[in-house]
């Protein structure tokens, strides 16, 4: 192993942040799970959208993180326990839930398929100042989702 690769592990492993970021995540998965309750493979739209309002974090004055993208390597992770269940949604409603609570500002977008409206849906999150495109994705959402729902801008 390249002593480049030890020294990245070993700045990730024993950076504080992360330690908090995952005792945050995880609280965030646990809300997630327990506003939506229904262990459907896609939890349902109406499910989503109370769990929105509960969801939102302002931001909180002494939260820092040195990279967002960890905040989605977090997410990803957690999502995957104790069952892959309504992924897309549950880990948009983390993200959501914790960019806002470092203080950068995201939006949640709810769509249905282009092809199959009536069976695919996707949700996904943007940041605020990146032009709606869809943060830790690719491909972009937009090409194969047409967004039906979009919650509102994060208070100031």
């Amino acid at each position: 192993m390249p002593l480049s690769t030890l020294l990245k592990f070993y700045r990730y492993a024993f950076a504080w942040e992360n330690y908090l970021l995952l005792a945050r995540a995880s609280h965030a998965a646990w809300l997630v799970r327990r506003h939506l309750r229904g262990h459907d493979l896609t939890p349902r739209l109406e499910a989503a959208l109370p769990a929105l309002t509960a969801l939102y974090l302002p931001p909180q004055p002494h939260w820092r993180i040195s990279d967002a993208e960890k905040i989605a390597r977090f997410a990803s992770f957690l999502v995957q326990f104790p069952q892959t269940w309504g992924r897309c949604l549950q880990r948009s409603l983390i993200l959501y839930r914790l960019l806002n609570g470092y203080g950068l500002p995201a939006r949640l977008y709810l769509g249905l398929s282009q092809i199959r409206p009536e069976t695919d849906g996707h949700a996904w999150v943007t940041r605020l100042g990146e032009g709606g495109k869809a943060f830790a994705e690719t491909p972009d959402p937009r090409e194969r989702f047409i967004p039906i729902y979009v919650s509102p801008l994060p208070p100031e």
